[in-house]
């Protein structure tokens, strides 16, 4: 049973049934194992290191960024090894297996590796205690008898798990100030134990990274490239100032508090997340790698105090919660701490905060920012629709404005305080919990995020103003009419009567809504230019890797925004406030964050608050259902501790087994030369891979058929029938005469009959990451039937010239793919016998530059005296998905609908912003 949710990653999966694991571990003595330590001599460490070199020789971690690299810079004096020691994961394998007895079993406290997976299933299944009691009392269990037999003894076999992570601590907790309504209960962990435990996790191991990097597009060092956080100058920075050889843990925060029910309740958590930046974003933000872990719940309390003064007395909470939780990071800071990875290697650490990601409430809070004041700026409400960054809020102009307020009123005097500190834009606090902790940077740490910060600002504004200025139902009806695409929302019933909106419908309409207004009889040209300008903003700041170059592109979208947003006043679309209409939206100011922060701490996604979200669905809603309602932050903690345990648990037998392994294998191939031996490694991992059978038609690396046609061995003049493509034979006729090779005879251009297929997998390599693939896109070819009278067939690229670039159209010719088939020739041996071909209907070829104002490429249809002429292709001259949406002028057509738009109109636009990576392709 694979208690491991991770995502085919395989290298760390654990899986308690795998065929090649050795039963025989239950049955042998712990000195057996690769572990080799007996349980009387815990000095015996037989695990052998490779041999590297220490402290200035040691530069490790790994180099994924590595697209179009060709010069790297690594800091010379970051990340050294100490020395060696005892792996921290073996450590517990030893540790569980001490005592008197003679027979030791890596599964212990359980039986068996049977008892094992059972008892993980029984924890994970979400049954009672009374079912668990039930199930173990049946007669299947009397006749497979474990070592436990109710839920409270399971529970305690759990909790006899040698772990080695972070223990939970609980205190009642006094309030600093204010008179709370009941106790006061703070349940929180050692984040330096939070932090040793993500490093000694072997499952992490090869996604670490020690050593702060610069990474240039040449030698030339002009463009500089940014992805993780060790890209950044934040990292290297920090580095400068610490001791040689030190090793800088930056420390990544997230907080939010959230409803714990869906219908009344009023439950509420409010968890603080722990992640570190050494561990790589594409793993870090995996969940089921379980980087992220929960090292405190900040208590949700109510006050006996006036009204006027509760949000102040809450705040203060807080932050005394929050010096409490990382105070031990003050001494590990300055001083630095030994930590020791997974593989034994020890370093000398200084962990720093870096990073709190949070939406827009909890940053003002984190930082002492009164409302509607920047929380990352030192603008006020009245500048915060100006179009230039305004001067970071450090961390000094923050403690001198603290130091300022206390100078002129008593912080105990609450309501006074408070007021005075408004005024100088604070919220009331006057102890933010990081002001003792190293190397804070309060401008940096709270994170401009792209889910509250730009896709929630879409929303709440530039939607807003764009459906006053087409009408809501104007908007709609063009909406409905674009063509489905699968993996698409389609809005059959518009957005007018939404009742539930989420982020998905956000990015949904995202896709469609700059091609979608254009024309409206309202939306002038000054007002496309800001829709184009906001939207590439939004794409630009969700890249995964970005360069001097790409950052140049994002913050003059920001500045056309900003040029032009004062169309959507005078238009009336902007409503006036109080008399008075402006663009002091907090979230506006926000924006011009990103530029600033991804050359410092990396690109912006690794910093999304939609992590938070996720963390709260697995580790905090989740555990809420196993609790009785009543004090259940506690059995909430409780329960967390268990799950961790057992994963612990299974994360450390995967080691022993791939360890001794290991080992088997290097005693095996010891005689051989250092060549062949890794040549014969390779070939026995490869051997170990178990045979897949092929599901689909793989017709290039990026092309995929499914395995079943649709229409098998069936005649061309069917099959033109079926599809109304009259001009069919001809086609293939004319494709096959052009395409036949010298001397093949005349059955070589003889079709015997067609396999037809309705769908098309494409995905190709990511633009920026060609080790990586993009988003899957099925390309639909489907007959016309009495609901779909035209078909659904779906547009492309298709190579047309050799010259064709990666990014552009350029080269390529975009084409609406009617029919997706295979011949079958009357010469088995003809050059093109089985080979895959589409019947597509080529638009005109676009301009070389695309329309002013929408900056979008706009293609036609190409009738020949009304017929719409096609042609044969190879499939594997098909290189992309590309969506075209209709031009639907002022007013869209009252006939057309999603089930003929893509057919009936004439004129479209090459949607570039489809999807995220057909932004970077169609540019």
């Amino acid at each position: 049973m694979d208690i491991s949710s991770d995502d085919n990653d395989g290298d760390h999966s654990s899986n308690w049934e795998q065929d090649g694991s050795d039963d025989s571990d239950s049955n042998n003595s712990i000195s057996d194992g690769p572990i080799g330590v007996h349980p009387t001599n815990n000095t015996n460490y037989t695990l052998s290191f490779s041999h590297e070199r220490q402290l200035s020789d040691i530069h490790s971690g790994p180099q994924d960024v590595d697209y179009d690299i060709s010069f790297q810079e690594v800091h010379p004096s970051a990340g050294w090894i100490t020395r060696t020691c005892e792996p921290p994961i073996q450590r517990s394998l030893r540790l569980q297996h001490e005592g008197g007895e003679t027979i030791y079993t890596i599964y212990r406290p359980f039986s068996s590796k049977e008892e094992l997976g059972l008892s993980y299933w029984l924890h994970e299944s979400g049954l009672s205690k009374t079912k668990i009691d039930a199930f173990l009392k049946s007669d299947y269990v009397k006749a497979h008898p474990l070592s436990y037999k109710t839920s409270k003894a399971l529970h305690s076999r759990i909790e006899e798990i040698a772990y080695t992570g972070p223990e939970w601590k609980f205190q009642l907790l006094v309030p600093s100030y204010g008179t709370p309504i009941g106790t006061v209960e703070f349940l929180y962990r050692n984040p330096m134990e939070v932090i040793q435990y993500l490093f000694s996790r072997p499952a992490l191991a090869e996604s670490m990274e020690y050593e702060p990097k610069r990474i240039y597009r040449d030698e030339s060092k002009e463009e500089r490239l940014y992805s993780e956080m060790s890209t950044g100058d934040w990292w290297w920075r920090v580095q400068n100032t610490l001791p040689e050889g030190a090793t800088v843990v930056p420390v990544i925060l997230g907080s939010d508090s959230t409803h714990l029910t869906q219908f009344g309740g009023g439950k509420k958590a409010w968890p603080v997340y722990l992640t570190i930046g050494n561990v790589s974003s594409r793993v870090r933000n995996r969940p089921s790698q379980r980087a992220w872990m929960v090292v405190a719940y900040i208590p949700v309390v109510k006050f006996s105090d006036g009204a006027d003064i509760q949000g102040t007395l809450a705040n203060r909470l807080y932050h005394q919660c929050m010096e409490l939780v990382f105070s031990p990071l003050i001494e590990a800071g300055v001083a630095g701490t030994t930590i020791v990875d997974s593989k034994g290697k020890a370093r000398n650490c200084y962990p720093r905060i870096a990073a709190h990601l949070a939406d827009h409430p909890e940053q003002a809070l984190v930082n002492v920012a009164a409302a509607y004041n920047s929380p990352v700026t030192t603008a006020s409400y009245h500048n915060l629709g100006d179009p230039h960054p305004h001067p970071p809020r450090t961390r000094k102009w923050i403690l001198e404005q603290i130091h300022s307020v206390c100078g002129e009123v008593d912080p105990a005097d609450i309501k006074s305080y408070q007021k005075a500190a408004r005024a100088r834009g604070l919220n009331g606090v006057h102890k933010p919990y990081w002001r003792n902790l190293p190397g804070y940077q309060p401008e940096l740490c709270a994170c401009p995020d792209i889910l509250h910060g730009v896709i929630r600002f879409w929303r709440d504004h530039v939607l807003k103003w764009s459906l006053y200025l087409t009408g809501e139902n104007e908007y709609d009806a063009r909406l409905k009419a674009i063509q489905p695409v699968v993996g698409y929302k389609h809005f059959r019933g518009g957005i007018k009567h939404l009742s539930q909106w989420t982020g998905r419908e956000d990015r949904e309409l995202q896709r469609v809504h700059v091609a979608l207004v254009s024309g409206c009889q309202k939306i002038t040209p000054k007002t496309m230019r800001n829709l184009r300008a906001f939207h590439d903003f939004l794409y630009l700041v969700q890249y995964r890797y970005h360069s001097t170059k790409t950052l140049t592109y994002l913050r003059d979208a920001l500045q056309e925004f900003h040029n032009t947003k004062d169309e959507y006043i005078r238009l009336g679309a902007r409503k006036s406030v109080r008399g008075q209409s402006h663009f002091n939206i907090p979230k506006l100011s926000g924006l011009s964050s990103f530029g600033i922060h991804i050359p410092e701490l990396g690109t912006s996604p690794q910093f999304s608050t939609e992590i938070i979200e996720s963390n709260h669905r697995t580790l905090v809603k989740y555990l809420y259902t196993f609790t009785n309602r009543k004090g259940f932050l506690a059995q909430m903690c409780q329960r967390l501790d268990r799950s961790e345990r057992l994963l612990h648990q299974a994360e450390a037998i995967d080691w022993y087994k791939r360890t001794r392994q290991q080992q088997q294998l290097e005693a095996a191939f010891a005689s051989y030369s250092p060549g062949f031996r890794r040549i014969a490694m390779d070939r026995y991992q490869e051997a170990l891979q178990p045979p897949t059978k092929p599901s689909r038609h793989s017709i290039t690396s990026h092309l995929q058929l499914s395995g079943t046609p649709y229409r098998t061995k069936e005649t061309l003049w069917n099959i033109a029938l079926e599809y109304k493509i009259l001009g069919l034979s001809v086609a293939v006729h004319d494709f096959l005469k052009a395409n036949q090779e010298p001397g093949e005879g005349h059955d070589a251009i003889r079709v015997r009959y067609v396999d037809v297929w309705t769908k098309l997998r494409i995905q190709a390599s990511d633009i920026q990451d060609e080790d990586n693939v993009s988003q899957c896109h099925t390309v639909e070819a489907v007959p016309p039937s009495d609901s779909l009278p035209y078909g659904r067939c779906h547009c492309v690229l298709v190579h047309d010239t050799g010259d064709a670039a990666t990014v552009g159209i350029a080269g390529y010719r975009v084409a609406q793919v009617r029919l997706i088939f295979k011949i079958s020739l009357h010469d088995p041996l003809g050059s093109m016998h089985n080979m895959f071909l589409a019947y597509v209907q080529y638009f005109s070829q676009p301009k070389q530059t695309p329309d002013k104002n929408i900056n979008m490429y706009t293609v036609s249809r190409e009738d020949r005296r009304g017929i719409r002429a096609g042609v044969v292709v190879p499939l594997d001259s098909i290189v992309r998905f590309v969506q075209l949406v209709p031009k639907f002028g002022a007013t869209i057509h009252p006939n057309l609908t999603a089930e003929n738009s893509a057919d009936v109109c004439r004129d479209f636009y090459i949607n570039s912003f489809a999807d995220k990576e057909i932004y970077q392709a169609v540019w």
